[in-house]
C-alpha cells in the first residue's frame, strides 16, 4: 500500500516542477505572440497619415512557489506609443494640414469628439471641413468649421486661423493633452480620453503639408525576426523540458517496478 502512494508524491513532484518551467515559457511566448501582433499592425501602417508606432511594455510577476522560492513570470501590461513626429510631405493641397508639436485636432464624430493628428480635410457639400470618412472638424469654439463658397483662396496661420478674400472665416481647434500615452486608440486613426484638452500652446499648423508614418519599416522587420527566434527559443526549451518531464518519469517508474 505503501508503495503506490510514495510512488504517487514521486511524480506529483516530478510533474510540479516540470510544470513551472512550461508555465513561465508559455508566459513568454504569449507575449511575444502580441508582441508581434503589433509590431504586424506597425509594419501594416507604414503609409498611414499620422500613424504612431507601438510597444509592448513588459513587467515580471513573481509569484509564491512555496518553501521560499518565488518565480518570475512574463506580462505585458500596456502599450507605449512612439510620439515622435513622421515625415512632413508637402502636397500643395490647401485643405491638406499638419500639426509641428504635440497638437490634435478636434473631431465631432457620431460617438463624441475625438482627437487626431490625420489633416487630410476636405469640404462637404454644406461647405464644412470633415475628415476623409465625412467626420467634422470642430473650430476653437468646438463647433464645426463652415467655409462660404465665395471664400476664394483659403490661406492658414500657425495658429489655425483660417483667413479667405472676405477676411477671417475661422479657427481650427488644436488641443494639447497633459499625458499623450493616455489617449486610447479607438479606430480610423483617432484617439479618446478622459483628459481635459487645452488649447495648444506648443503646436503650429502647416498648410499644404500631411504628416506621414512614424514607422521605421526597416527598424520592424528587425524586431519581427528577434521576436520569431525568441519564440523558436522558447519553444525549443518546451520540447526540451517536455523531453525531460518524459524520462523523469519513466526513470521513476523503473526506480519503483
Amino acid at each position: 500500500m505503501q508503495a503506490p502512494r510514495r510512488l504517487a508524491r514521486q511524480l506529483q513532484r516530478v510533474a510540479a516542477t516540470m510544470e513551472t518551467t512550461a508555465y513561465i515559457a508559455l508566459s513568454r511566448q504569449m507575449a511575444l505572440r502580441r508582441q508581434m501582433d503589433l509590431i504586424a499592425n506597425n509594419i501594416a501602417n507604414a503609409t498611414t497619415s499620422a500613424f504612431k508606432a507601438e510597444a509592448l511594455i513588459y513587467e515580471p510577476v513573481v509569484s509564491d512557489a512555496g518553501r521560499g522560492q518565488r518565480l518570475a513570470f512574463v506580462q505585458d501590461v500596456g502599450v507605449a506609443r512612439d510620439l515622435s513626429a513622421g515625415s512632413m510631405t508637402t502636397t500643395g493641397n490647401p485643405l491638406d494640414l499638419a500639426i509641428q508639436g504635440p497638437g490634435y485636432f478636434a473631431i465631432a464624430t457620431d460617438h463624441g469628439t475625438r482627437y487626431g493628428r490625420n489633416g487630410q480635410f476636405r469640404l462637404n457639400e454644406s461647405g464644412e471641413l470633415v475628415t476623409a470618412v465625412g467626420d467634422r472638424v470642430l473650430d476653437d469654439g468646438g463647433g464645426p468649421l463652415s467655409l462660404p463658397v465665395d471664400a476664394g483662396p483659403i490661406a492658414l496661420a500657425a495658429d489655425g486661423t483660417v483667413s479667405g478674400a472676405q477676411g477671417t472665416l475661422g479657427r481650427i481647434g488644436v488641443v494639447e493633452f497633459a499625458d499623450e500615452q493616455r489617449l486610447r486608440k479607438v479606430g480610423g486613426g483617432l484617439y479618446q480620453t478622459d483628459q481635459p484638452p487645452a488649447p495648444a500652446q506648443r503646436s503650429r499648423v502647416v498648410q499644404g503639408v500631411l504628416e506621414g508614418s512614424n514607422v521605421q519599416p526597416i527598424l520592424e522587420m528587425t524586431e519581427m525576426m528577434a521576436t520569431v527566434r525568441a519564440y523558436q527559443a522558447v519553444q525549443r526549451l518546451l520540447d526540451t523540458h517536455h523531453e525531460l518531464q518524459r524520462r523523469a518519469i519513466e526513470r521513476v517508474l523503473e526506480v519503483s517496478s
